[in-house]
C-alpha cells in the first residue's frame, strides 16, 4: 500500500511541475509538436516569434486568449464636466 501512495504522490508531483500548459502571457505564440497548442506564448511581436520559430517546423499564431479577451476598459480620468 505504501508503494502505491509513493507511486501516485510521486505522479502527482511531476504532473504540476512539469504538467502545466505553455505560457499565455503575450499575443504571439509558436506553436508546433515541441509546444503543442496554444504553444510558447512568450513573444510580444510577430517578427520575435518568426525569428524563434526559424528552423523548425513550427509557426506563429495569435495567441486565443489574447484574441477571447475584451479590451481593457479606458481608465477614468478625473471628474466629467458637461458642457454647457
Amino acid at each position: 500500500m505504501r508503494k502505491a501512495q509513493f507511486v501516485l504522490g510521486t505522479m502527482v508531483l511531476v504532473w504540476l511541475a512539469g504538467g502545466s500548459p505553455a505560457r499565455a502571457d503575450y499575443p504571439w505564440c509558436i506553436q508546433d509538436s515541441e509546444f503543442g497548442y496554444p504553444g510558447d506564448c512568450s513573444y510580444y511581436t510577430r517578427e520575435q516569434c518568426q525569428v524563434s520559430a526559424s528552423g523548425r517546423k513550427g509557426f506563429c499564431g495569435p495567441n486565443p486568449a489574447m484574441i477571447t479577451r475584451p479590451p481593457p476598459p479606458t481608465p477614468l480620468r478625473g471628474r466629467y464636466i458637461p458642457p454647457g
